[in-house]
């Protein structure tokens, strides 16, 4: 029933915004009016006369009084706001909500003028002029609800991202690199998170839910266990970590973005290069595209005079400050994977690889079903190598996920189903899925663990609500939804967020009962119902009493025998003890 309150009310508010449309469209427009509430310019989009302005969450829900001024170059006259007449009074805006409209009203050149004042508790981000492939110089400005500021930062801007980055693309992800009046980097501390001077601007292009990449990144930013050298870093991040914003670009209103940190050095903690010793310390790659080398599968010389090995990118240091660079302890651990069999592999992995990270990372994948991160968007990262030389990973770009087909575009006839066999392309985490690996059981109990805490079906559908709702209450999804729905981005599809969340909520209730049964299937779950409890016990003392049928999925301790231990095994797990 909710649900249903929830698309009537989304359906209200796109009808209401359809015919004041039409009213606009016989009115006129004057797009040179600025309109200044408490001290701060409401975002305006000139082609469909949206003003958007940010408030504290709190005010939402009650009347939201305000001092409404219009900029003295206007020529606007005989202006109304919310239906009151502008003086030096303050305007009350009755019992403000996420689907309500406010008509602005004047008169400009004997033509009435009309425009659509919305408020959002969402923080707003505005671009000043056209972007394009390469970075220009630009202004940013961001209106916090809970730190309300209208400057205008100096920026450089460009559009982002590999296929959502191509010819006729329309929501188009940003790159933002603030600088001062010397054109020199200029780091900010924006909406609470780290302070930098390089930031990302995720829009969801291609995901139905516009969420997909910020659920996920902050999922496995919880869930993963501290990189090895945490005691020594420990504001590491394996992740980039990010706030849902409102956007304006070039004058138009662009929708549900997130804006997120970047994955450098700073991120990921490691040591800096000795410039005066000329000493490489921390190294930082970023599996950029797909390859044999990039999948561990094969290797091939590395070069020093390049920045890049295959298809792995040098990150830190930057190849133009610091070259030639060093890709020695890469290439080293990518032969070792790519030579070893599992007997080599069980004893020296360890000397390679932050195990505990990459085996929470396959099951973070597995889970996802997220075939573009199992080779390439991964960030490989070595803390210190004259200290350790061990690779730990962090996480990026996770859009095709849950749900969704990275190998098609269709996305009603490309859906990964929750039931699919996901096969690891790289070999590095292919190993984990094999039994005679010693890793395979610390993955599936760790799987376990993780079913307890993070990865159980309350936590999931709590962190995915919580992230959809302010985005419905806000009254982004229904802004959203009217700029983009239908759009080729999405191949001309409808675009329904709350009807999505849906979809991802059973989607991870069927991908986890799967995986239960089947890949991560519990060692005491002897029946294979992918549950564990006193049938497990029934069918364990009929084999025990009456020398039933062997099977294996009753060896419950591993080592090759079914007897009295795997029975007690089996009653302390159920007994928790």
């Amino acid at each position: 029933m909710d649900n249903n309150r929830s698309h009537i009310s989304l359906l209200v508010a796109s009808l209401r915004c359809m015919a004041i449309i039409v009213v606009l469209a016989w009115c006129g427009f004057g797009a040179s009016a600025q309109v200044i509430i408490n001290g701060v310019k409401a975002f305006a989009d000139e082609g469909s006369n949206i003003l958007l302005y940010s408030i504290p969450k709190s005010a939402f829900g009650s009347d939201f009084t305000a001092v409404v001024q219009v900029d003295t170059a206007s020529q606007w006259h005989n202006i109304t706001v919310a239906g009151q007449p502008l003086t030096n009074n303050p305007i009350t805006f009755d019992e403000v909500s996420g689907d309500k409209v406010y008509l602005v009203r004047a008169m400009e050149d004997g033509k009435l003028v009309i425009k659509r004042l919305m408020f959002t508790f969402l923080p707003i981000l505005s671009i000043d002029g056209d972007m394009g492939y390469d970075f220009v110089d630009t202004h940013v400005t961001l209106m916090d609800p809970d730190g309300t500021t209208d400057e205008a930062m100096l920026a450089q801007v460009k559009w982002r991202g590999g296929y959502t980055n191509t010819e006729g693309r329309h929501k188009r992800n940003y790159s933002i690199k603030f600088i001062d009046e010397n054109g020199e980097k200029q780091n900010r501390k924006l909406l609470g998170l780290r302070r930098d001077n390089h930031w990302k601007l995720d829009a969801g292009q291609v995901d139905l839910s516009r969420v997909r990449n910020r659920f996920a990144t902050d999922l496995w930013l919880d869930m993963a266990r501290e990189p090895y050298y945490y005691d020594q870093a420990p504001d590491v991040l394996l992740g980039a970590r990010g706030k849902m914003v409102e956007v304006f670009a070039g004058g138009r209103y662009m929708g549900i973005y997130s804006l997120m940190e970047s994955i450098d050095r700073k991120q990921l903690q490691v040591r800096k290069y000795d410039e005066e010793n000329q000493q490489f310390h921390g190294m930082l790659w970023n599996a950029a595209s797909w390859s044999k080398v990039a999948e561990f599968k094969q290797y091939v010389a590395y070069n020093n005079n390049i920045p890049n090995y295959s298809t792995f990118v040098v990150e830190y240091p930057e190849f133009e400050d610091v070259h030639p660079t060093h890709h020695e302890d890469l290439y080293n651990a990518v032969k070792f994977v790519a030579t070893s069999d599992v007997d080599s592999y069980n004893a020296h992995a360890h000397e390679y690889f932050d195990m505990p990270v990459l085996i929470d990372y396959a099951i973070f994948i597995q889970f996802l079903i997220s075939v573009d991160n199992g080779v390439n968007n991964i960030y490989w990262a070595i803390y210190d190598r004259e200290q350790d030389k061990r690779l730990t990973l962090a996480a990026w770009d996770l859009d095709w996920s849950l749900g969704t087909n990275r190998d098609s575009l269709d996305f009603r006839g490309g859906r990964a189903e929750p039931d699919h066999d996901f096969k690891f392309s790289s070999r590095e985490f292919n190993m984990f899925k094999d039994p005679q690996c010693i890793y395979h059981k610390d993955m599936i109990s760790r799987y376990w663990q993780l079913r307890h805490s993070w990865l159980s079906e309350e936590n999931l559908n709590n962190r995915l609500n919580a992230l959809v709702s302010p985005l419905v209450e806000s009254g982004a999804v229904a802004r959203e939804e009217a700029r983009w729905s239908g759009d080729s981005d999405i191949n001309g599809l409808p675009l329904n967020i709350v009807g999505e969340k849906e979809y991802i909520i059973d989607w991870m209730k069927k991908r986890l009962s799967h995986l239960d049964r089947t890949l991560m299937r519990h060692p005491c779950d002897v029946n294979g119902d992918g549950v564990v409890t006193a049938n497990d016990i029934v069918k364990m003392n009929s084999y025990l009493l009456y020398d039933g049928e062997y099977d294996s999925n009753l060896d419950v301790t591993g080592d090759g025998n079914i007897t009295a231990s795997d029975l007690t095994k089996l009653y302390e797990y159920i007994l928790g003890l």
